[in-house]
């Protein structure tokens, strides 16, 4: 293989692998999010404390860290034990690939099978993280309908947000 052309396959190898991270992250995102908003719900809320005090909680659980939020879970009691082990490994994939992937991962860009073996490990990331979304939201729509909210309310709230955010109008 020519010099160029192995240049070429190394910043083909780089442009999948950043795309890969970037979507890790961001399906990692969403679940620190989903569940710093789950932790305020189950484990801080009280009824009767109205929106701003609410939001005022979730701004302050969106600011720390998905360890601490996760911990934070667990001793409140309100992790659900089925998921436990699976958020604590997930954990320590989201710190992997935020703080050393880089410096583990050198090679990938050099090497069809250590890139192949790479990306494999993103996407094991990714799929995790949505799974638990999933998760978190089925528990919070749990922990919803058992303090009396409808689950008519649920659907038309649902509904609300996902037109907002399919007109471009969501914050």
């Amino acid at each position: 293989m020519t010099d160029i052309h192995a240049q070429l396959r190394k910043a083909d190898r780089l442009a999948t692998i950043t795309q890969r991270v970037g979507f890790a992250l961001w399906q990692l995102q969403e679940l620190e999010s989903a569940t710093a908003q789950y932790y305020v719900l189950a484990a801080l809320a009280t009824k009767g404390m109205g929106f701003e005090a609410g939001s005022r909680l979730d701004e302050t659980a969106q600011g720390k860290t998905f360890g601490t939020t996760i911990h934070a879970l667990r001793k409140a009691g309100k992790m659900p034990e089925a998921l436990e082990s699976r958020f604590l490994k997930l954990l320590g994939e989201r710190n992997w690939l935020v703080h050393s992937s880089r410096s583990t991962s050198r090679t990938a860009v050099h090497s069809d099978a250590d890139c192949e073996s790479l990306l494999c490990r993103l996407e094991k990331i990714a799929e995790e993280a949505r799974l638990l979304l999933k998760e978190v939201g089925s528990a919070a729509e749990r922990f919803a309908i058992s303090n009396g909210v409808l689950q008519q309310e649920i659907d038309r709230l649902t509904q609300e947000v996902l037109a907002s955010w399919h007109d471009g109008n969501m914050a």
